[in-house]
């Protein structure tokens, strides 16, 4: 998924205001959901994928939100 590089990317960046804790959790949980997909046993891909997207929506819905910007 393209979410994954742009974490990846966004990790990288260094930003002059200070982190959010929503944002920092969100991004922990995302993580955490990735492992959970490669680590992932067939029996439960498709909850994986449910917690996946869950985490990367959440985590974009946070970042809009910290840069003030409106879904």
């Amino acid at each position: 998924m393209i979410l994954h590089q742009l974490l990846s990317a966004h990790e990288q960046m260094v930003s002059p205001y200070p982190p959010h804790p929503e944002v920092q959790a969100a991004r922990s949980e995302l993580a955490q959901a990735w492992q959970n997909f490669h680590q992932a046993e067939p029996a439960f891909v498709d909850a994986a994928i449910y917690q996946l997207t869950a985490a990367e929506q959440k985590y974009r819905a946070l970042l809009r939100h910290a840069k003030g910007v409106s879904a």
